[in-house]
Protein backbone atom coordinates (compact mmCIF):
# COMPACT_ATOMS: atom_id res chain seq x y z
CA UNK A 1 0.00 0.00 0.00
CA UNK A 2 2.77 2.76 0.94
CA UNK A 3 6.42 2.09 -0.31
CA UNK A 4 9.87 3.99 0.41
CA UNK A 5 13.23 2.26 -0.72
CA UNK A 6 11.60 -1.11 -1.75
CA UNK A 7 9.62 -1.09 1.87
CA UNK A 8 6.16 -1.38 1.68
CA UNK A 9 3.48 -1.55 4.35
CA UNK A 10 0.57 -3.24 4.01
CA UNK A 11 -2.31 -5.03 5.77
CA UNK A 12 -1.82 -8.38 7.38
CA UNK A 13 -3.69 -11.40 5.09
CA UNK A 14 -4.96 -14.87 6.76
CA UNK A 15 -1.95 -16.31 4.65
CA UNK A 16 0.84 -14.61 6.61
CA UNK A 17 -0.36 -16.10 10.14
CA UNK A 18 2.10 -19.30 10.08
CA UNK A 19 4.80 -16.59 9.06
CA UNK A 20 3.79 -14.46 12.10
CA UNK A 21 3.82 -17.56 14.54
CA UNK A 22 7.30 -18.33 13.72
CA UNK A 23 8.47 -15.01 14.60
CA UNK A 24 5.90 -15.37 17.78
CA UNK A 25 7.61 -18.52 19.05
CA UNK A 26 11.78 -17.68 18.36
CA UNK A 27 13.48 -17.37 21.22
CA UNK A 28 15.84 -14.81 19.78
CA UNK A 29 12.87 -12.30 19.08
CA UNK A 30 11.05 -12.57 22.35
CA UNK A 31 14.77 -11.56 24.33
CA UNK A 32 15.12 -8.98 22.29
CA UNK A 33 11.69 -7.51 22.22
CA UNK A 34 9.81 -9.23 25.43
CA UNK A 35 7.75 -12.54 26.07
CA UNK A 36 4.36 -12.95 25.38
CA UNK A 37 1.81 -14.92 26.73
CA UNK A 38 2.48 -18.49 25.33
CA UNK A 39 -0.24 -19.73 22.52
CA UNK A 40 -0.80 -23.09 20.84
CA UNK A 41 -0.87 -22.33 16.98
CA UNK A 42 -4.07 -22.99 16.92
CA UNK A 43 -5.02 -20.74 19.82
CA UNK A 44 -2.55 -18.10 17.67
CA UNK A 45 -4.14 -18.50 14.66
CA UNK A 46 -7.58 -18.16 16.16
CA UNK A 47 -6.81 -14.58 17.53
CA UNK A 48 -5.14 -13.27 14.29
CA UNK A 49 -7.71 -14.34 12.23
CA UNK A 50 -10.33 -12.35 14.34
CA UNK A 51 -7.61 -9.16 14.61
CA UNK A 52 -6.96 -9.46 10.90
CA UNK A 53 -10.61 -9.79 10.06
CA UNK A 54 -12.14 -7.89 12.69
CA UNK A 55 -9.96 -4.94 13.38
CA UNK A 56 -10.00 -3.39 17.27
CA UNK A 57 -10.70 -0.14 17.81
CA UNK A 58 -7.52 1.06 19.01
CA UNK A 59 -5.26 -1.40 17.03
CA UNK A 60 -3.07 -1.24 13.40
CA UNK A 61 -0.99 -3.56 12.29
CA UNK A 62 0.73 -3.43 9.34
CA UNK A 63 3.56 -6.34 7.69
CA UNK A 64 6.56 -4.80 6.27
CA UNK A 65 7.33 -5.98 2.75
CA UNK A 66 10.92 -5.72 1.40
CA UNK A 67 11.34 -6.76 -2.33
CA UNK A 68 8.07 -8.20 -2.17
CA UNK A 69 8.88 -10.41 1.12
CA UNK A 70 7.08 -10.29 4.34
CA UNK A 71 9.70 -9.91 7.04
CA UNK A 72 7.87 -7.89 9.97
CA UNK A 73 5.21 -5.74 10.84
CA UNK A 74 4.99 -2.50 12.38
CA UNK A 75 1.83 -1.73 14.78
CA UNK A 76 0.04 1.16 16.30
CA UNK A 77 -1.75 0.00 20.03
CA UNK A 78 -3.20 1.78 22.39
CA UNK A 79 -4.86 4.73 19.91
CA UNK A 80 -6.59 7.23 21.88
CA UNK A 81 -8.47 9.12 19.02
CA UNK A 82 -9.69 12.08 21.70
CA UNK A 83 -6.12 12.21 23.40
CA UNK A 84 -5.12 11.68 19.52
CA UNK A 85 -2.26 9.49 20.50
CA UNK A 86 -0.71 5.63 20.26
CA UNK A 87 1.64 3.63 20.87
CA UNK A 88 4.42 2.26 18.22
CA UNK A 89 5.94 -0.81 17.41
CA UNK A 90 8.36 -3.05 15.53
CA UNK A 91 8.95 -5.99 14.73
CA UNK A 92 11.84 -7.17 11.74
CA UNK A 93 11.21 -10.82 12.40
CA UNK A 94 13.94 -12.01 9.41
CA UNK A 95 17.03 -11.44 10.91
CA UNK A 96 19.05 -11.54 7.73
CA UNK A 97 17.11 -8.57 7.02
CA UNK A 98 18.36 -7.07 9.86
CA UNK A 99 20.93 -3.64 9.53
CA UNK A 100 19.72 -2.53 5.86
CA UNK A 101 17.56 0.35 7.30
CA UNK A 102 13.91 -1.32 6.54
CA UNK A 103 13.09 -0.71 10.17
CA UNK A 104 13.73 2.66 9.93
CA UNK A 105 11.81 3.00 6.58
CA UNK A 106 9.11 1.59 7.68
CA UNK A 107 8.56 3.79 11.03
CA UNK A 108 8.35 6.77 8.69
CA UNK A 109 5.93 5.17 6.54
CA UNK A 110 4.02 4.72 10.58
CA UNK A 111 4.47 8.11 11.76
CA UNK A 112 2.85 9.47 8.05
CA UNK A 113 -0.07 7.07 8.41
CA UNK A 114 -0.55 8.07 12.69
CA UNK A 115 0.02 11.99 11.48
CA UNK A 116 -1.31 12.57 8.57
CA UNK A 117 -3.83 10.02 7.94
CA UNK A 118 -5.12 9.28 11.08
CA UNK A 119 -4.98 12.98 12.66
CA UNK A 120 -2.67 11.76 15.60
CA UNK A 121 -0.42 14.33 17.59
CA UNK A 122 1.65 12.62 19.30
CA UNK A 123 3.45 9.05 19.19
CA UNK A 124 5.26 6.82 21.72
CA UNK A 125 7.68 3.64 21.96
CA UNK A 126 9.34 2.17 25.01
CA UNK A 127 12.02 0.22 24.19
CA UNK A 128 13.80 -1.78 27.40
CA UNK A 129 17.54 -0.27 27.86
CA UNK A 130 19.82 -3.28 27.22
CA UNK A 131 18.39 -3.20 23.49
CA UNK A 132 20.64 -1.05 21.77
CA UNK A 133 19.92 -1.63 18.01
CA UNK A 134 16.40 -0.36 18.82
CA UNK A 135 16.98 2.84 20.82
CA UNK A 136 19.43 3.57 18.19
CA UNK A 137 16.76 2.98 16.03
CA UNK A 138 14.47 5.13 17.50
CA UNK A 139 16.90 8.57 17.65
CA UNK A 140 17.76 7.63 14.18
CA UNK A 141 14.32 8.01 12.90
CA UNK A 142 13.94 11.32 15.10
CA UNK A 143 12.15 10.15 18.09
CA UNK A 144 12.60 12.22 21.62
CA UNK A 145 13.86 10.68 24.63
CA UNK A 146 12.26 11.81 27.10
CA UNK A 147 12.79 9.36 30.29
CA UNK A 148 13.94 6.42 32.00
CA UNK A 149 11.40 4.02 34.01
CA UNK A 150 14.09 2.70 35.90
CA UNK A 151 13.76 -1.11 37.05
CA UNK A 152 10.49 -0.89 35.16
CA UNK A 153 10.13 -4.19 34.25
CA UNK A 154 10.83 -7.62 35.07
CA UNK A 155 12.30 -9.91 31.88
CA UNK A 156 14.32 -12.87 31.36
CA UNK A 157 14.55 -12.78 35.43
CA UNK A 158 15.46 -9.53 35.65
CA UNK A 159 14.16 -6.07 35.96
CA UNK A 160 15.06 -3.78 33.42
CA UNK A 161 14.92 -0.01 32.76
CA UNK A 162 12.40 1.08 30.18
CA UNK A 163 13.20 4.10 27.92
CA UNK A 164 10.49 5.93 26.48
CA UNK A 165 10.37 7.86 22.99
CA UNK A 166 8.07 10.14 21.90
CA UNK A 167 7.23 12.15 18.59
CA UNK A 168 4.92 14.84 18.08
CA UNK A 169 3.08 15.45 14.85
CA UNK A 170 4.93 19.37 14.47
CA UNK A 171 8.58 17.66 14.82
CA UNK A 172 7.95 14.75 12.14
CA UNK A 173 6.89 17.35 9.68
CA UNK A 174 10.17 19.46 10.56
CA UNK A 175 11.87 16.20 8.97
CA UNK A 176 10.14 14.15 6.42
CA UNK A 177 7.92 15.48 3.92
CA UNK A 178 4.20 13.47 3.57
CA UNK A 179 3.60 10.58 1.29
CA UNK A 180 0.00 11.53 1.57
CA UNK A 181 -0.65 14.40 0.10
CA UNK A 182 -3.87 15.32 -2.37
CA UNK A 183 -3.64 15.48 -5.59
CA UNK A 184 -3.41 19.06 -6.81
CA UNK A 185 -5.76 19.79 -10.31
CA UNK A 186 -3.60 21.31 -12.47
CA UNK A 187 -6.10 23.55 -13.94
CA UNK A 188 -6.97 24.67 -10.61
CA UNK A 189 -4.50 27.73 -9.98
CA UNK A 190 -5.67 27.08 -6.48
CA UNK A 191 -4.98 23.96 -5.87
CA UNK A 192 -1.75 23.98 -4.54
CA UNK A 193 -3.31 26.48 -1.70
CA UNK A 194 -5.36 23.02 -0.60
CA UNK A 195 -1.94 21.15 0.03
CA UNK A 196 -0.94 23.74 2.86
CA UNK A 197 -0.31 22.12 6.59
CA UNK A 198 0.30 18.82 4.59
CA UNK A 199 4.11 19.72 3.92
Amino acid sequence: MFTINNVTLRYLELDDIDTLYGWETDIELAIWSGWTPPLSRAAFRHKYEQRITEPEKDLVMMGIEFEGQLVGYVQLALIEDDERRAAAGILVGEKRMWRRGIASTALRILLDYAFTVRNLERVYAEVYGFNQRSLRLMERVGFQKEGVFRQHEIHNGARQDMHVFGMLKAEFYQNYETLFKLPVDVNDENGADKLQGCD
